[in-house]
């Protein structure tokens, strides 16, 4: 089997990024070992004096495992873009430990998932570094989470073609809340013959489980 690495990003923020990545772990871990990685969170907040990274949180408590705060490099207070949370904070985002910390893991285990921050264009460094740039850094191929509401083809395919003038890798594409309108069947069906794109999976709304065959064709377990 090969390995399992992928850099989890959306079309936009809200788009379902930390409910995606949690499914997947969820299917992926009865096959195999998997782990699971947020290099940047903001909007943290303190409980029972711990930090507490919300995207984390969801994991845990979605997959009912314990919290691992080791799971997240860089925490941040302010719920708003990494670059603006890190100087209100006055903190430094430090992208060699986020480096050091994610080679350390596959050295561990050798499948992993890892979440970015909203969307691709996301600051990380004002000026400097964004989200596309930590993917390029990880080296790692890109699952797009996307949405089938209305406007969903303009989202998609702008964040689609940009990923492809960076000659960034799209492993896939994940629809996520769909409800069965019938536009939202044409949306997907537009994205998928634009964009070229074979790989995709469609995850209802409040969808707890995805089926084991299309789990395996879209993984190529």
């Amino acid at each position: 089997m090969k390995n399992n690495r992928f850099f989890i990003t959306g079309v936009g923020t809200d788009v379902g990024k930390t409910y995606i990545s949690s499914l997947l772990y969820k299917e992926l871990k009865r096959y195999m070992d998997i782990d699971y990685f947020k290099p940047i969170q903001s909007g943290c907040y303190y409980e029972d004096g711990k930090l507490i990274a919300p995207d984390l949180k969801f994991l845990a408590d979605f997959n009912d495992e314990e919290y691992k705060g080791e799971r997240c490099s860089c925490k941040l207070i302010p719920e708003v873009s990494p670059h603006l949370a890190s100087e209100i904070e006055k903190k430094i985002i430090d992208l060699d430990l986020i480096e050091r910390e994610f080679y350390k893991k596959i050295s561990r285990c050798e499948n992993i998932l890892v979440e970015g921050a909203g969307g691709i264009y996301v600051p990380i460094i004002r000026d400097k570094f964004y989200i596309y740039d930590l993917i390029k850094k990880l080296n790692l191929p890109v699952i797009l989470v996307a949405n089938t509401k209305v406007g969903g083809i303009n989202h998609a395919m702008l964040s689609i073609k940009f990923l492809e003038s960076l000659n960034i890798e799209i492993y896939g594409i994940i629809f996520n809340g769909y409800t069965g309108e019938d536009f939202e069947k044409d949306n997907i069906k537009v994205i998928l013959k634009d964009s070229k794109i074979k790989k995709f999976l469609v995850v209802e709304k409040n969808q707890k489980n995805i089926l084991k065959e299309e789990l395996f064709k879209f993984f190529e377990i």
